[in-house]
């Protein structure tokens, strides 16, 4: 066991060959007015009736070594002797050669004297070997050595042991995780897991963002649509009415055009009807003459009956040709004059066309693309109300859905690193703590062993550290193992395996000094004797390691440990020492 402990302490930078505190010197502190305490490497008993200022040296050193929180008081001024101004607390430690290699290389003396002055004000300073240090500095010199002062592993304080077993399981859980300097890991954990929890958070808001901002998209892809359709459709309807316009200018045009083709073949007529109308006249004209030469030369009444005949009938066709070209004459002038008008109005639309645009080629009457007209004017009004600026809020919105969905992703990357992290942490704090339990696991069962029981620690509910728990199993004279709890064990059988998991569990922390205040306060003989035989099996498993041991009572061993006794005399405490328990 010793080699596994100083491997331990190789593992976090502690220098290989181990310390021990050789003196206390506590001056002015509570009921020590000046109390010098030797302490032997290994096991050192400190015994004296209660109220006798025992805990007083144990958390002198405490507080010597850069101890800032005590149960006895808010305050390290309260600490202070009633009626003085000032306390001194020293604690010197081993710093010699053994073969060649001191505990700490850097300091060539064999004694390292760490010095802490408290002052009622509420200042307090420190020295080491006489020079004035800084706090940080000394916590970096102990930290080189393995010691922790205010780790509750290493210095059990009186009822830190009642308090352990009072917890529940959760609790205890965190406490170890407190203790073997695991907290930062269920803090980093922790951190993950609110860091997570906020993605997820920002991951639910940017989602609905998301959704908003599509939805958007999609009212003003709508209203963009809309506003599109009457564009085409006031395109359409400019088209359609200058195509109207020139269709208008066309059937004039047409108009105009079967009216001068009508002239024409009036005019044409009217030349033929006085061309036969001349004839005709000409050939009455000269039927007289023929008529009056027979009347008056001689002639036959056969010959003067058929040449009247033949004038009538000349005088019939030419009357009936100056007949027709009277009403043609009138046609023709009515011709003319429409024909004035629609030249007038073709000029007109032709003007009122240009003015609408260039001129379109159509075959459709105007009736056919007004008709186009009313069902475009009606499409145009079954829109309703169109947005004009619907183009621009369309761009802005996709704009902003691109934003969002860009975040979107961004966040979902966040969230699966997020994941990953949380997990990668909760399966190195999960492996830590197997770890520990593996590891301290055979020596608590060691320890109830050494007292005839037998035990299991177990960590539950690893999925989750805001449940996870821990768990003692303890059985005594014959029993199976039971959870410990009220229900199962007496009180003094609590505290005997929770003392047996705490100092399996102070195994695993590295430090040189080890140190239990009154842990058999309350206890029945049994219990005591119990408790003690765990303790003296657990010190001399660590040869190389010091442990402080304070008891009101005697303990049930003769040898091989340091007794020192504490009494106190008209409110001072005085301190004696008796080698080998004597």
């Amino acid at each position: 066991m010793e080699s596994l402990a100083r491997a331990r302490l190789r593992e976090v930078g502690v220098e290989a060959r181990p310390t021990h505190i050789r003196e206390v010197i506590l001056e002015n502190f509570m009921s020590h007015e000046y109390s010098r305490i030797r302490f032997d490497p290994g096991l050192n008993v400190i015994t004296g009736p209660n109220g006798s200022g025992k805990s007083s040296i144990l958390l002198g050193v405490s507080v010597a070594m850069g101890q800032t929180y005590t149960e006895r008081g808010h305050r390290l001024s309260d600490l202070i002797r009633r009626g003085k101004e000032a306390a001194r607390l020293t604690v010197v430690l081993d710093n010699s050669q053994v073969d060649g290699e001191r505990p700490v290389p850097s300091i060539k003396s064999d004694e390292i004297t760490i010095t802490r002055y408290i002052k009622k004000s509420g200042e307090y300073w420190h020295y080491v070997n006489n020079r004035f240090t800084p706090k940080a500095e000394l916590e970096e010199l102990l930290r080189r050595l393995g010691i922790n002062p205010n780790n509750a592993l290493i210095i059990m304080h009186q009822n830190m042991i009642e308090n352990f077993a009072a917890r529940d399981n959760v609790e205890k859980l965190r406490a170890m995780e407190d203790a073997v300097g695991l907290a930062h890991l269920r803090e980093r954990l922790l951190e993950a897991e609110a860091r997570l929890n906020g993605l997820r958070g920002e991951e639910t808001s940017v989602k609905r963002l998301l959704t908003e901002a599509g939805g958007a998209v999609e009212y003003w892809r709508g209203e963009l649509q809309k506003l599109q359709r009457l564009r085409e459709l006031e395109e359409r309807r400019r088209g359609l009415e200058l195509e109207y316009a020139w269709s208008l200018v066309y059937q004039v045009a047409k108009s105009l055009e079967r009216r001068r083709l009508a002239l024409e073949r009036m005019l044409r007529e009217k030349e033929r009807l006085e061309g036969e109308a001349a004839s005709f006249g000409a050939e009455a004209q000269s039927l007289r003459e023929i008529i009056r030469e027979r009347l008056y030369g001689g002639g036959s009444p056969e010959e003067v009956l058929e040449g009247v005949e033949r004038l009538v009938r000349a005088a019939v066709e030419e009357g009936v040709r100056r007949y027709r070209l009277s009403s043609l004459e009138r046609e023709v002038s009515e011709a003319q004059s429409e024909i004035e008008c629609l030249s007038r109005e073709l000029e007109e639309r032709r003007s009122a066309a240009s003015a609408k645009g260039g001129e379109v080629s159509t075959e459709r009457e105007p009736s056919v693309v007004l008709d186009d007209l009313r069902l475009t004017d009606l499409e145009v009004a079954s829109l309703g109300k169109v947005i004009p600026d619907a183009e621009t809020m369309y761009f802005l919105a996709d704009s902003r859905f691109r934003e969002v969905e860009l975040k979107a992703r961004q966040v979902e990357e966040n969230v699966k690193r997020a994941m990953e992290e949380v997990e990668r942490r909760r399966q190195v704090w999960r492996e830590k703590l197997r770890e520990i339990i593996d590891d301290i696991n055979p020596v608590y069962q060691r320890l109830l062993e050494a007292v005839g029981g037998k035990g299991l620690i177990r960590i539950r509910g690893l999925e989750d550290p805001v449940t996870a728990s821990l768990e003692l199993y303890a059985g005594f004279r014959g029993m199976e193992p039971m959870i410990v709890d009220a229900h199962t064990h007496s009180g003094g059988e609590r505290v005997v395996a929770t003392i047996a998991f705490l100092l399996a569990l102070q195994s695993y922390v590295r430090s040189p000094i080890r140190a239990v205040d009154e842990f058999d306060v309350h206890l029945d003989p049994l219990n005591r004797e119990m408790v003690t035989k765990i303790l003296v099996e657990i010190a001399r498993s660590y040869p190389s390691t010091q442990f402080l041991f304070i008891t009101p009572g005697k303990l049930p061993i003769t040898d091989g440990f340091n007794l020192i006794i504490v009494q106190n005399v008209a409110q001072s405490s005085f301190v004696t020492s008796s080698v080998e328990g004597v």
